[in-house]
């Protein structure tokens, strides 16, 4: 009876453990961002954000999936540089999924370092974006 009390004690130890991690993998990366510039043409303003991606977690990270949720407004593939999109050819620009560029990919982002990307977007809020399927290993 007491190994029974000792096994479910340590099975929930685990899922405590894990649930946890899966938590605080959420967090690992933070984006932030700034506006470089903002004009307007024919009344509709367009901005030029530059983006902070930094790892503030322990792990080194070689690749994450990175979703714009809102005021991501791009009108062509050009008005997005330094990631990458997931599909080769996305059908809808506003709502593609990214990811790190091949060079971040190969070497990876070690704790505290960042990389920086850009995007010319219509409107002058910043896009929202969130951060899943982080990449712990080559």
């Amino acid at each position: 009876m007491m190994i029974k009390h000792i096994l479910l004690i340590t099975f929930m130890i685990a899922m405590f453990s894990f649930a946890v991690y899966g938590e605080n993998q959420a967090m690992q990366l933070t984006i932030s961002q700034m506006k470089n510039s903002t004009w307007t043409d024919q009344d509709i303003s367009y901005s030029i954000y530059v983006a902070t991606v930094i790892n503030t977690g322990t792990s080194m990270v070689y690749d994450a999936t990175i979703i714009p949720e809102s005021n991501f407004n791009i009108q062509r593939r050009s008005d997005l540089w330094k990631l990458d999109f997931v599909e080769a050819i996305p059908k809808d620009l506003q709502h593609a999924k990214l990811h790190f560029p091949q060079y971040i990919s190969q070497i990876g982002l070690a704790f505290n370092t960042t990389f920086t990307f850009g995007y010319i977007t219509k409107g002058s809020e910043p896009a929202i974006f969130s951060i899943t399927d982080l990449v712990y290993t080559k």
